[in-house]
């Protein structure tokens, strides 16, 4: 059952034009990838290949090839979307559709998505591509001209995010301009980092027990899978740490449009207008952009390995406030 009505109308939708022959060759999907997103591509998924199908083996079908970020960088590299086209390119293991998802699509490169619309222009038959982004804007023009967008945005995203509320409150309270104040704020902000191990070794073990119970046998996992639930956790590690810096540096851009014009609602945090102004206050362009720059910083010291603790350090000081004399 759909966990929402815009998830469950939007699944209405693709299975009626999946009926008459007129699903469209590529959809972006405008969802979290680890929510909604996921969600909608594994019902339509289970419409496509059978409602016998358990959501975990999808992930094993011969006919389905999926890609999301991997290594440090957490980008889509043009080889995994040319070791896509080739996957596509051969003959359906099954009789029927050839399918690729690629979750967090935003995150191709320039290289891979041109390399992706080249597909997209001429399709091979009873082929799908289902490019799955909370960010779909920051797809190729080309790319999103040539797909139908479902839109699911806003549903299914609290639940894939425990570390929400502690990092938006250390967002409406930045620390003063005192240097134990903005470590104090910093080991904050380490706190949820430090528990994304925990969540995501809690789900990727469960998602392991459920596909060895569909497939009938024991619930625990070989030695084998047990690594590849290590190489899954640090991977969801990276990722769900890239969220969050994602949430302070959009947080920082509602700020800097701010400074740009007063006048302007907030974009990323309307709810949060006037914590927003009173952070805009007094601020000039430099310094508002300084604080959205400091993200990036952050970004790359955490992929040298730099410790967390003294990369986010870097944050804290840039959003710091002048301490009244």
């Amino acid at each position: 059952m759909p966990s929402s009505p815009k998830i469950e109308q939007a699944l209405e939708n693709l299975r009626r034009a999946a009926a008459v022959g007129r699903l469209p060759h590529g959809l972006v999907i405008a969802g979290h990838p680890r929510a909604a997103g996921t969600e909608l591509v594994n019902g339509l998924l289970q419409a496509l290949y059978g409602m016998d199908e358990q959501p975990e083996r999808f992930r094993q079908h011969p006919d389905i090839h999926w890609v999301e970020p991997e290594s440090k960088s957490r980008q889509i590299r043009v080889d995994l979307i040319r070791a896509l086209l080739e996957s596509m390119g051969l003959t359906s293991y099954s009789g029927g559709w050839k399918t690729a998802v690629i979750l967090f699509a935003d995150r191709m490169n320039p290289n891979a998505q041109n390399s992706l619309l080249k597909m997209l222009e001429e399709p091979p038959p009873h082929s799908l591509i289902l490019l799955v982004t909370d960010t779909p804007s920051a797809l190729l023009p080309t790319i999103r001209s040539r797909t139908q967008y479902v839109d699911i945005l806003d549903d299914g995203q609290t639940n894939e995010a425990p570390w929400l509320d502690a990092v938006m409150e250390l967002l409406r309270t930045p620390p003063p301009r005192r240097a134990c104040e903005m470590v104090a704020w910093a080991d904050q902000l380490t706190v949820p980092l430090r528990e994304l191990e925990d969540i995501a070794t809690a789900e990727e073990t469960e998602r392991e027990e459920n596909l060895a119970r569909s497939r009938g046998s024991e619930a625990e996992l070989a030695k084998s899978t047990t690594n590849l639930v290590v190489g899954r956790v640090a991977s969801r590690v990276i990722e769900m740490r890239e969220e969050i810096l994602r949430t302070i540096q959009l947080w920082q851009r509602d700020v800097l449009a701010q400074v740009v014009d007063s006048g302007l609602a907030p974009v990323y945090f309307p709810d949060d207008a006037e914590a927003i102004a009173a952070q805009a206050s007094g601020l000039s362009f430099a310094e508002a952009t300084a604080r959205v720059d400091a993200v990036d910083e952050v970004r790359r010291l955490l992929a040298c390995n730099i410790r967390e603790s003294v990369a986010l350090i870097r944050i804290a000081r840039a959003i710091a406030q002048p301490v009244a004399q």
